[in-house]
């Protein structure tokens, strides 16, 4: 069962009438996860009914008249879809429901557009022990793994290799998962790890993991980590930094020259850099993001989660975003080439709004420009930003 949001907060606020009262009520009894976010959203507006930084009451006049001007000028049906739009931004700004792809994984109320993946480009290949590059279908089919759609599920049980000896652990085969630009990819490890490729990513792990030893993986690119617990430590390598857990959830991005980061979403995990002298590990605690560069110097920072849950939910959340941030992430989902001639006038401005994973790319940019004054044009796979 769905529920509209500002039905939870007109409730939460005394606001609502008999019948939203009955539905909320409802609602909230309909499954433990629905209470949960109740009570957390009551919490979050106890005393901050509209508690926002990022956000001036200015920008949301400046929306406010926005909706003004599609009222007088376009097509009723078009109307309805953008008021509905508008009144989900103004709501996601003002009261922060960014909570909610935290603690439900359904569709809720708020800017958002599902990602239909109408890129056509590579697929996904799993890179075998023998060097052979097969699509997922063709794993399974060999394999006899679990696959569906865009997931690859390893099972202990599926798996025929027993590590108790060194000799058998040598010959346990390791498997690479390419993800180009333009798609996403979950995975499943034989432990139960569960493992989602943001476009241009890599993993290599091993088809079963060694009883006996630490599990350990390799990434280069962007991947989101929900780690099984177990007495064995999960190890994640990147191109400057170890990072060790027993079982948490965390986010790990690793491209090119920039410094590696790492974003702990619950648990603990340490981080220990490549090139340092000392070897220091660095601890993280749920909020932090870590920097790691090839030097081996470690910083870390607060950062607000709900970017990274939202991925695990099937959205992209972008919170408080400029547009050019913004477009560089579209640039990997949608594997497309931004023209812009003054990148300096997209860092002005900041934003809220999400994007489910399997809209078109027209759906995204029609997004962006009801929020922004920023005006797009699709040519094949290059966007021009129209002046």
């Amino acid at each position: 069962m769905q529920i509209d949001w500002s039905k939870i907060f007109s409730y939460i606020h005394g606001l609502a009438d008999k019948k939203i009262a009955e539905e909320v009520e409802l609602w909230r009894k309909k499954d433990p996860h629905n209470e949960e976010f109740y009570q957390r959203s009551s919490n979050y507006y106890a005393g901050h009914p509209t508690r926002n930084e990022s956000f001036s009451e200015e920008k949301l006049d400046n929306l406010y008249l926005k909706l003004q001007k599609v009222r007088k000028h376009k097509h009723q049906r078009v109307l309805w879809q953008r008021m509905t739009v508008a009144a989900s931004v103004m709501m996601l700004i003002s009261l922060g429901i960014w909570w909610y792809y935290n603690t439900n994984s359904g569709e809720m109320t708020g800017i958002q557009v599902a990602m239909k993946g109408e890129n056509t480009g590579e697929s996904v290949i799993i890179i075998t022990e023998t060097g052979d590059k097969l699509t997922a279908e063709q794993l399974n089919s060999k394999m006899d793994q679990q696959i569906l759609d865009n997931k690859l599920n390893y099972t202990v049980s599926d798996s025929i290799y027993n590590a108790d000896t060194m000799k058998v652990k040598r010959e346990i085969p390791m498997h690479t998962v390419v993800v180009p630009r333009g798609k996403t990819f979950e995975l499943v490890l034989s432990d139960g790890t569960f493992v989602l490729l943001n476009p241009e990513s890599e993993l290599t792990y091993p088809v079963k993991f060694d009883s006996t030893s630490v599990r350990e993986v390799t990434l280069r690119g962007e991947g989101y980590f929900e780690v099984t617990k177990s007495s064995r430590r999960f190890v994640v390598n990147t191109g400057n930094m170890k990072l060790q857990v027993y079982g948490t959830t965390f986010n790990i991005i690793s491209r090119g020259d920039l410094p590696d980061e790492a974003v702990l979403v619950e648990g603990v995990v340490g981080i220990t850099p490549k090139n340092s002298l000392d070897g220091k590990e660095t601890v993280l605690h749920p909020g932090e993001k870590s920097f790691v560069n090839k030097l081996g110097q470690v910083s870390v920072t607060q950062t607000d989660l709900a970017e990274y849950t939202a991925k695990r939910n099937g959205y992209i959340l972008f919170n408080g975003k400029t547009i050019k941030q913004v477009i560089s992430s579209l640039e990997l989902y949608y594997d497309v080439h931004f023209l812009v001639k003054n990148r300096a006038a997209l860092e002005k401005e900041k934003y809220v709004f999400s994007i489910k994973q399997h809209a078109s790319l027209r759906e995204a940019l029609d997004v962006i420009e009801f929020v922004s004054d920023v005006k797009f044009l699709i040519e094949g796979k290059e966007v021009k930003i129209v002046e």
